[in-house]
């Protein structure tokens, strides 16, 4: 998939693409009963063609370093290990009591 990308001064970032943009929304009720686990598994979701996990750990992926934060992963689940698949993507985090959105792009 071919992608065509410029910034300009203000770190702006156009591009052109052939899939259309995907999304997956995990909304979570209680953080508070989900901080009683070390990790939590959304289950597979589709986007773009392919299966993918989030993986979030509420106290913090100690094996990463990430001890006292929350830590999320996107893994993908379905690609042989010989091939590659370039991805932008967006987490966001909503933080109900500041109201707030924690955004990652990557």
């Amino acid at each position: 998939m071919a992608i065509s990308c410029f910034a300009t001064a203000r770190e702006s970032v156009k591009y052109k693409r052939a899939l259309p943009p995907a999304h997956f929304s995990l909304k979570i009720e209680s953080f508070e009963v989900l901080s009683t686990l070390d990790k939590y598994d959304s289950g597979v979701f589709k986007a773009a063609g392919h299966d993918w996990r989030l993986f979030l750990y509420p106290k913090g992926n100690k094996d990463d370093n990430g001890s006292g934060y929350i830590s999320l992963y996107l893994s993908i689940e379905d690609i042989p290990l010989n091939k590659t698949v370039d991805v932008i993507y967006k987490l966001f985090v909503h933080d109900k009591s500041r109201n707030n959105y924690l955004t990652i792009q990557g």
